[in-house]
């Protein structure tokens, strides 16, 4: 038996990236998903792939950023797969350069409202039908960002600082129902979000890979790999924790540059 065999997930952002690493290594342990994305199309593209795998897929459109939406999403995921086992929320923006002085309260709306807000909609959400089945975990996505800063990213320093506080909270909370909440912080990733980020020349990747003691970018599976760790029975007692996943990066006082003023 496959070590997530027959349970139900929700994976938010998983039609590229992280989210669909982190979707097709739960399927290849067997679990059934439920593929949250901005955009419908993508969603179910995502999911007709995912049930190559041997499982069910289904695709939705959710705007993590809407608490309704949110929450008829996962009455329809339990309505259409019978049960939920797993929240993933990995769903995100990435808005990087502007320093504080230049950051607009659009940017600094919309990363909180899907990062933030986004995270706890879903994690409210799921309680409705964890906690009363008394088991179930979930695995918040944060960032090496939630921990150690970056100037020009203030918007995502703050929202992945929070989400590691949300896990603890959810932890505490949850445990007496045998429910888990933990997190896992990424360094820099292989994602296509990312190689935007280069073209755009926000951000250098041959000094990230200097500054790396791994000499690499991560492989958005190998976080897969990590969740599916963390919602099996093998992690049962690994609770409001955060994982870091990194190469290394943050063992190092030398990723970060300082921009002076001219």
């Amino acid at each position: 038996m496959k070590k997530l065999d027959q349970k139900v997930a929700i994976v938010t952002g998983a039609a590229q990236g992280i989210g669909r690493a982190i979707a097709d290594e739960l399927a290849l342990a067997g679990a059934h998903i439920a593929v949250f994305d901005l955009k419908l199309e993508a969603a179910q593209a995502a999911a007709a792939e995912i049930s190559k795998l041997g499982v069910t897929a289904r695709g939705y459109a959710v705007d993590v950023s809407k608490s309704k939406v949110v929450d008829a999403a996962f009455a329809q995921v339990v309505s259409d797969f019978g049960r939920l086992d797993i929240l993933i929320n990995n769903a995100g923006v990435s808005f990087v350069g502007p320093h504080i002085k230049d950051v607009t309260d659009e940017v600094w709306d919309i990363s909180l409202g899907v990062m933030q807000s986004g995270v706890f909609y879903c994690m409210r959400a799921a309680t409705k039908y964890l906690l009363p089945q008394r088991s179930g975990s979930v695995v918040n996505i944060s960032s090496i960002r939630g921990f150690t800063s970056n100037p020009g990213r203030i918007a995502y320093c703050a929202t992945k600082a929070a989400v590691i506080m949300m896990t603890r909270v959810a932890a505490a909370e949850w445990a007496p129902y045998g429910v888990r909440a933990n997190a896992i912080a990424p360094g820099v990733q292989r994602t296509p979000m990312w190689d935007i980020d280069v073209e755009l020349g926000v951000v250098d990747e041959e000094r990230v890979l200097r500054v790396t003691p791994a000499g690499r970018l991560g492989d958005p599976n190998e976080i897969g790999k990590l969740a599916v760790f963390l919602c099996s029975d093998d992690a049962q007692f690994i609770n409001g924790d955060c994982i870091t996943i990194d190469g290394a990066l943050t063992t190092v006082p030398i990723d970060g540059a300082v921009t002076r003023p001219e």
